[in-house]
């Protein structure tokens, strides 16, 4: 059996979902793990109203999280300190 995908490109953090909850971003990924990083870190989303935080989409195939609102986004790999790429 053969597939597309690389063996790197499967070990890459994924999410399946995310939300803020208060003072912290909490990211559930593909293998089960929640990581939890605080807004403070991006300000852009700290000072953000909490409509603005709740509108939070999963792009990419679970490598980005998307905030329309804002125009910004952050990437799971980079959220765990590994290459965007």
């Amino acid at each position: 059996m053969t597939s597309s995908a690389t063996s790197a490109d499967r070990r890459r953090p994924k999410a399946i979902a995310a939300r803020v909850d208060g003072d912290r971003l909490r990211v559930t990924l593909v293998d089960g793990r929640e990581i939890s990083i605080p807004t403070a870190w991006y300000p852009w989303l700290h000072d953000a109203t909490a409509e603005q935080q709740a509108d939070i989409e999963i792009i990419e195939g679970g490598l980005g999280l998307w905030w329309e609102a804002m125009e910004d986004s952050l990437s799971v790999p980079g959220l765990l300190g590994l290459p965007h790429a």
